[in-house]
């Protein structure tokens, strides 16, 4: 039986397959986490809320100013 691989360059593609798939599986793990930190997203939600209302609140003051220059 002949174990000679048909191609060279066989072993460096099967190499950058193998650490393709490692990576890919990191980079899933990670997400899996950063998506399941219950902490980091109350956190998030919060960060929203407060802009929302600061955005209303500086819609508010813009108005307030244009009446008080008519």
């Amino acid at each position: 039986m002949n174990t000679l691989t048909l191609s060279p360059a066989s072993g460096l593609l099967s190499l950058l397959a193998v650490r393709a798939g490692l990576a890919l599986a990191r980079w899933g793990r990670r997400r899996t986490v950063r998506r399941t930190d219950r902490e980091r997203m109350l956190r998030a939600l919060a960060e929203r809320s407060a802009a929302r209302d600061a955005a209303e609140e500086r819609a508010r003051i813009g108005a307030a100013a244009r009446l008080t220059l008519m």
